[in-house]
């Protein structure tokens, strides 16, 4: 057998190699690398390996495992933490994610000399509990990297030559989805080099780049067939932005072609890496992201090859050993940076004036050895850990006119006194909220810690509010005797919901209670409109007499 690996090379220099023309394509129809698919569609049994019992809130820190103590201006929700897949009493781990519309695809491979992957589509079309619909096992085949585009999966990854008979260990695949849903329509071509470690795709082509001796591949969308290969040495990544395709390798840095042919355009070294780790690059305007290892995050101008920036590596971590920080990843989304750096978490960084500034890390307990992003939404892969679904709370003022309400500038703890009318617009993050008279919010706030709109007081929320935790159900949100939450939006808590006696909630949008709900004497719930819908996933107690009044879609049926 050959032992898969992503690099057993040392530090020979490759320069730009003369492009090869192929005349026929190493095809491989039906199946990867010769075995068949072991589709699963069981979406019941397949979302068991759903998780909830860490979602809620979470609170970025200083980067160097240090709390912040005051209103963050980036809210971020665990939605969920997807096991990792077993098959035939192997553990597989997550490698990359692909999202597209109301999909994520999710490609694993297995750590070790055995070949074996899976493919998992999720459907994340309610952001609050999304479902695994779908899941292909691939026996004999690692799966490296998955790129979605126009209605084909694209694929690489290793096989067991052994078993399979391929030509060679690395391989390209092709996948057509039905509805977004995976289909045994799947076409290999095998690579030079010993494992495929990305892929990526353009209007009429798509590239794939294979480790160790291998090389940059491109190969017609029409007929599957390769048209150039431009062998180059470890190679890890690939990308593709304007008409240009991007390579990383360990040995050589980067390497610019035009996308037509492969002639290259410009080379230069980001960094030498000789570890047999995954890394990946992105792209933000005319800046080139490279993952580097222990070099951190290298910011580069993509026309000149100057480094621009160093997304630097924290040299210690609260309870973290310092081998374990490690830049394995970085995703761009619109003006953001989510960098994995091991052991030491999930980094996001902000585009300012042409820097990228921190604004903080998440310690996510498991090594951040993968990070993709896009929409609202950040994967994050924690090897044999799982896969964590990270979702920003993004802001939505509904059809309130906020124009007059001031900017938020105060501390975690939001208190609105008694005599005081407050009314802010924005996006915090804040610990928690106490309001003993009338406060009014435009936009999208997350809380950690409890929620209480106190006795006779009013809280008007206007677009999205995140609280609680599972771990901290009792630091819920509290209606208490004669007051009211007015919400037009979306409400999700994570703890428990408490009306109190004569306490009102008000609806116009969706109610999300992960947690119970507890309606005292008096208690009033009031639907507006034709579509609030309202989800509990926890047990409803009723003390004495309440209404609920209006339209409304029970989810579980549990009012």
């Amino acid at each position: 057998m050959i032992k898969k690996i992503l690099n057993i090379l040392g530090a020979t220099a490759l320069l730009f190699a003369v492009s090869c023309r192929e005349d026929g394509a190493d095809l491989e129809k039906g199946a990867a690398g010769g075995n068949d698919l072991i589709i699963n569609s069981d979406a019941n049994a397949l979302s068991k390996r759903i998780d909830y019992k860490n979602s809620g809130i979470l609170t970025l820190n200083d980067g160097l495992g240090r709390k912040n103590d005051v209103a963050g201006d980036f809210p971020l929700v665990l939605v969920a933490e997807l096991a990792a897949p077993s098959y035939e009493g192997k553990t597989l781990r997550a490698t990359h994610v692909a999202v597209e519309g109301n999909f994520a695809y999710v490609s694993y491979n297995t750590e070790g000399d055995a070949y074996l992957g899976a493919i998992e589509v999720i459907d994340i079309s309610n952001p609050n509990v999304p479902q695994m619909v779908m899941q292909a096992i691939m026996p004999n085949t690692d799966i490296s990297s998955v790129r979605y585009d126009q209605g084909q999966l694209y694929i690489a990854g290793a096989t067991n030559v052994d078993a399979t008979n391929a030509k060679t260990a690395a391989l390209v695949g092709r996948m057509s989805l039905n509805g977004g849903m995976l289909s045994d329509n799947f076409v290999t071509t095998s690579l030079p080099g010993k494992v495929g470690t990305d892929v990526t795709s353009t209007a009429s082509k798509y590239y794939a780049v294979s480790g160790a001796t291998g090389a940059l591949t491109q190969i017609n969308k029409a007929d599957n067939n390769i048209e150039f290969t431009v062998p180059v040495q470890d190679l890890r990544a690939v990308g593709s932005t304007g008409n240009k395709i991007v390579i990383l390798s360990g040995t050589n840095g980067v390497k610019v072609y035009d996308a037509n042919g492969l002639n290259p355009v410009s080379s230069f070294a980001a960094y030498t890496d000789i570890a047999e780790s995954k890394r990946t690059l992105d792209f933000m305007g005319e800046r080139l992201l490279v993952s580097q290892g222990k070099n951190g995050v290298g910011v580069y101008n993509l026309a000149t090859g100057a480094k621009i920036q160093t997304l630097a590596l924290p040299d210690t971590v609260n309870g973290v050993d310092p081998e374990d920080i490690v830049t394995n990843a970085v995703s761009v989304n619109a003006d953001k940076a989510f960098v994995a750096n091991g052991g030491a978490g999930l980094f996001v960084y902000e585009n300012k004036a042409e820097q990228l500034d921190l604004l903080g890390s998440i310690d996510l307990l498991g090594s951040s050895n993968y990070v993709m992003s896009k929409g609202d939404y950040i994967f994050v892969a924690t090897g044999t850990g799982g896969l964590k679904i990270i979702k920003y709370v993004a802001p939505d003022n509904g059809t309130v006119n906020c124009t007059s309400y001031a900017d938020y500038n105060g501390g975690e703890w939001l208190n609105v006194n008694s005599g005081e009318i407050r009314e802010f617009k924005g996006t915090k993050s804040l610990k928690g909220i106490n309001v003993n008279n009338i406060l009014s919010w435009c936009g999208a706030l997350t809380a950690t810690e409890s929620v209480n709109v106190n006795s006779n007081a009013t809280f008007n929320m206007y677009g999205k509010l995140y609280q609680g935790s599972q771990q901290n159900r009792w630091n819920g949100l509290n209606i208490n005797s004669g007051s009211l939450f007015n919400l037009e939006g979306d409400l999700t808590t994570y703890g428990n919901m408490t009306l109190n006696s004569n306490g009102s909630l008000k609806v116009k949008g969706n109610v999300t209670i992960f947690g119970d709900l507890t309606l005292n004497n008096g208690a009033k719930i009031e639907f507006v409109g034709t579509r609030s819908v309202i989800t509990i996933h926890g047990k409803v107690t009723k003390n004495g007499t309440s209404t609920i009044t209006g339209t409304y879609t029970d989810t579980n049926n549990k009012l």
